[in-house]
């Protein structure tokens, strides 16, 4: 073989060698680096939209008056977005509405029920691992309104009492991208199991429910929604 053809085959083999190690590289960098693709599977960048159940611990006795319990069910929705991305660290705000209700009735069939909405703007932050999930810090500051109502069949009418107060939370959880088969960079929306714990609170209220009439007045005492807490979701991200 003369040495032209030689030198000809040989850089051919040292060409397809680097096209083979450049690939490598690249899936490699894809398995262990979470920014690798963000721009094509969003496991960084991207809207997020939850749907979750809360239960919080409320061990104040003035919470007695609305259930037989210390615990208290919410509905719960966030909406987040994706703001800042540093390495596997991002960190996303978003706004979320929790709602629950809770009930009782004593022993001369007098009722009594509290509904709570709540509105929040979470602050999270997460770190990323891998590809398929994240754990999270969160810290919501927010508003909630508190509407209590008192029906006793032996009285006038209903009291009742409703208010706006200064809430917060904090919490830390992980969430978990469920494995999807084919191509996921092509998948336009991504399903996500999470699940959360930490401690909430909303300002304290003195019930003093009423009817128009001041003479018409109960007085349940304190009442303060806070507590440990926990919260079980699942989301889609695109």
């Amino acid at each position: 073989m003369n040495p032209r053809a030689m030198l000809l085959r040989l850089g051919t083999c040292v060409g397809l060698v680097g096209v083979a190690t450049s690939a490598y590289a690249e899936d490699s960098k894809s398995a262990t680096d979470p920014r690798a693709n963000d721009q094509l599977d969003r496991r960084l960048d991207m809207w997020r939209a939850e749907l979750g159940y809360r239960g919080s611990f409320v061990t104040q006795s003035g919470y007695n008056a609305f259930s037989t319990q210390d615990y208290f069910s919410q509905f719960s929705l966030t909406l987040s977005r994706t703001v800042y991305v540093r390495g596997r660290y991002s960190f996303a705000p978003g706004i979320t509405w929790d709602y629950g209700s809770a009930g009782a009735t004593d022993r001369v069939m007098a009722t009594s029920t509290l509904d709570v909405h709540r509105l929040s703007v979470p602050l999270e932050a997460r770190a990323h691992v891998g590809y398929w999930g994240y754990g999270f810090l969160r810290a919501a500051p927010g508003i909630a309104y508190e509407h209590e109502e008192v029906v006793d069949p032996s009285g006038p009418g209903s009291l009742t009492k409703s208010r706006w107060l200064v809430a917060a939370d904090v919490s830390a959880g992980f969430a978990v991208r469920p494995p999807i088969h084919g191509d996921s960079a092509r998948i336009p929306m991504r399903p996500w199991l999470q699940a959360d714990v930490g401690y909430g609170w909303i300002a304290a209220q003195h019930l003093n429910l009423s009817q128009d009439a001041p003479s018409s007045t109960v007085d349940l005492g304190t009442l303060a929604m806070q507590g440990a807490f926990f919260r079980i979701a699942v989301a889609v991200s695109m």
